[in-house]
């Protein structure tokens, strides 16, 4: 059975739109529609041309397709708006069904964790007019709904609203987390938002009730305002208040995300835990719930943001219609180029290039000399990190590697931290790590012994967004850092994404070379080809 999972577009509310293709129980492939039109976050954006790439990958046409799946359960006429479209574009519309936006989310992180059975948690903003799930899932017996949290209490959307508040715009959460390590949790945020018995309530006064207004908007209302003072205008200092007021915030999602999971498992007693949703991207809040100790193992779904719903519709559908679900390994399944393509795409840019038998020796070989290089390889990933597909490299000893790549690289704010790649046969000899987390979703403690030959990979509280990289995954990219590692004994490589600040990641040859063109990069790999800045 062919089944195509969707996502985005049927109001301007709608972000993240994305397609993935499930045949036959196996995903082919899933892409996010902003990697291809180059539109952050695509919002208010259909997935035209993420269909169009899964049809490609799988060489199916649109009639080959038995059923298409979509989140919008509570919208009346999402269905019919749905057929409309598709015959528009496409010529043909199979089946449509709705899944509701929280199991869709549940659903993306149970069936590629691999567990036979689990408790699992969604937090985001709102979704079918709901801001948290609580589901017990079981391969054999499905996903059992035990209890939702409504829009109107939305842990999500307070955090969203601090974010605004803090001068930072929608989707910019991660910069909140970010900054929170540099303040003290020491102002009283308990009006807005509290833990709870059964997880937390927050305090709807404080943040506007339009859910169709846009994300351009900020969150927050005049009552906040009362409260806490003046909000942040972007562009203005950072000041100690803003730092205490991030660090607060953090600090109540973590206190109610533990109480929610404590919740959850007096509710089921199953050890494993899975998390979705926009707030489980907070890989600090993760690394707390991980350190529970009625926790045994835990899975965070990589685009757990509504960029995942696509994959979380097509992995329900399929469950619903009994398909035997295959194992998820990697999130590699996004577009890669031939040889011809990556040079008709060469030839169109003008840049001159070498040829390497072997571009992971060549590269680590540059970062050791301190070169900061590009790395475009093999199948881009699904979901926000790039993890040695579409990734910027660099030594991770090097003091100021930091700030250089924040300043001259990424045009960033200074505080942002970069996540460490490292072989995951030494991660524990690195990293208070107890399991693979090859996904940059969970942070973890740098051991005291590393934190001083890591510096550029180490934020200020001594912790770090890992990835562990598995050779039996992704063996160039483990052949990269191996090699680095014969150099320098470090076997960790600074990563983080392939693009610039408000940009997407790159997606094709063409978008890294007009990426490498526009900063301060010293050298790019697009599979065996080699350039450098003259």
């Amino acid at each position: 059975m062919n089944i195509l999972g969707i996502h985005g577009g049927f109001t301007m509310h709608q972000h993240d739109a994305a397609a993935s293709l499930i045949c036959d129980g196996k995903l082919i492939c899933s892409i996010e529609e902003e990697r291809l039109v180059r539109q952050k976050n695509a919002q208010g954006l259909l997935p035209v041309n993420s269909i169009k790439y899964c049809l490609k990958e799988s060489n199916l046409k649109i009639e080959d397709i038995d059923l298409i799946a979509l989140p919008g359960a509570t919208y009346k006429d999402l269905k019919d708006r749905t057929k409309n479209w598709i015959k528009h574009f496409y010529g043909y519309c199979p089946k449509v069904i709705l899944v509701n936006h929280q199991i869709a989310h549940v659903a993306s992180s149970f069936f590629h964790s691999n567990f036979d059975d689990a408790m699992c948690l969604t937090l985001d903003a709102f979704g079918d007019n709901l801001s948290c799930a609580m589901v017990l899932a079981d391969k054999k017996k499905g996903l059992k709904l035990l209890e939702t949290r409504p829009f109107s209490n939305s842990l999500g959307i307070f955090y969203a609203t601090m974010t605004n508040f803090i001068g930072f715009k929608s989707f910019d959460e991660f910069k909140v987390m970010g900054l929170a390590p540099y303040g003290k949790p020491n102002i009283d945020l308990s009006f807005f938002c509290k833990k709870t018995d059964d997880g937390y309530f927050s305090d709807n006064s404080y943040f506007r009730k339009n859910k169709d207004a846009s994300h351009l908007e900020p969150y927050y209302s005049e009552k906040l305002i009362k409260k806490l003072g003046e909000a942040r205008k972007i562009g203005d200092k950072i000041t100690q208040f803003h730092l205490d007021i991030a660090a607060s915030t953090q600090k109540i999602l973590e206190d109610c995300a533990v109480s929610l999971v404590k919740h959850l498992y007096e509710k089921t007693n199953k050890r494993n835990l899975c998390i979705s949703g926009g707030v489980g991207l907070n890989c600090s809040m993760n690394k707390v719930l991980k350190k529970l100790d009625f926790v045994d193992k835990m899975f965070v779904q990589p685009a757990s943001s509504d960029r995942g719903l696509s994959l979380g519709c097509a992995l329900y559908a399929a469950h619903l219609n009994n398909e035997k679900i295959q194992k998820i390994e990697s999130v590699f399944y996004g577009p890669s180029y031939t040889k011809k393509e990556i040079e008709k795409q060469i030839k169109l840019s003008n840049f001159e290039y070498e040829y390497c038998d072997n571009p992971s020796e060549e590269a680590a070989k540059l970062l050791d000399q301190g070169k900061i290089i590009a790395w475009h390889q093999g199948r881009s990933e699904f979901g926000p990190r790039a993890l040695g597909h579409r990734s910027i490299l660099a030594n991770p000893t090097k003091k100021n590697m930091k700030d250089e790549i924040n300043s001259r690289i990424k045009f960033r704010e200074e505080f942002r931290p970069f996540a460490p790649s490292v072989l995951s046969d030494k991660s524990n000899e690195i990293f208070d790590v107890d399991d693979e987390m090859p996904y940059m979703t969970i942070a973890a403690d740098v051991l005291p012994d590393w934190t001083k030959k890591i510096p550029a990979t180490t934020h200020i509280n001594n912790t770090a967004r890992v990835q562990t990289v598995n050779k039996s995954v992704d063996s160039k990219y483990y052949s990269l850092i191996e090699n680095f590692y014969k150099l320098t004994e470090v076997p960790v490589v600074l990563n983080t994404s392939f693009n610039i600040q408000g940009q997407p990641v790159v997606e094709t040859p063409l978008d890294a070379l007009s990426t490498f063109s526009s900063n301060g990069l010293d050298y790019l790999f697009i599979e065996n080809y080699k350039f450098k800045k003259k």
